[in-house]
């Protein structure tokens, strides 16, 4: 079972997945959003000196989920586990863990579940490939997925579901 995480630090550390709109709001503004493409172009060309969110301490990047939803999940496990997780590893370098990624994905808390056996959160796809999904935690964060928590507003942790979370949260891949 995954651990849980309240107050702010996540906007400011790791990397987290986001689907409550009002915590997005809290740490930027609309126009402060990248978008992925943006995001592999910062990873491609060099990472910007000052970050838009959380004063200064975050990036937050809005778009993953339509890639999980239009690509067949096995060219998307291999593109998540060998291109996007470079990147991930990329920003975490580069800001020396002193600031958080952080990506928007609005419809988080319906389509990511956690399969208590393995102790993975999926994401399930849609469109084309309706009915299946992939092991989101263990792509983005590699073999330290079991270090994943969840994100909760309120300072009350015992007990938590994925369902009273804000997101998830992960402090540092590798």
């Amino acid at each position: 079972m995954a651990g849980v995480i309240s107050g702010s630090t996540w906007t400011r550390r790791g990397i987290s997945l986001l689907w409550a709109s009002g915590e997005l709001s809290d740490i930027c503004e609309v126009n402060q959003v990248q978008s992925v493409r943006q995001f592999l172009n910062y990873y491609q060309s060099g990472w910007p000196e000052e970050l838009l969110s959380a004063d200064g301490y975050a990036m937050v990047v809005a778009g993953l989920d339509t890639i999980l939803d239009s690509m067949d999940p096995e060219n998307l496990n291999e593109w998540l586990e060998k291109i996007f997780y470079q990147a991930l590893l990329s920003f975490q370098q580069t800001y020396e863990g002193q600031c958080g990624l952080i990506f928007w994905l609005p419809e988080g808390q319906k389509r990511i579940v956690q399969n208590i056996t393995d102790d993975l959160f999926y994401w399930k796809l849609s469109g084309e490939y309706h009915g299946q999904s992939i092991p989101l935690s263990r792509c983005l964060w590699n073999g330290a997925a079991a270090d994943a928590k969840l994100i909760t507003k309120n300072s009350y942790t015992h007990d938590v579901t994925s369902r009273d979370c804000v997101g998830l949260f992960h402090p540092r891949i590798s």
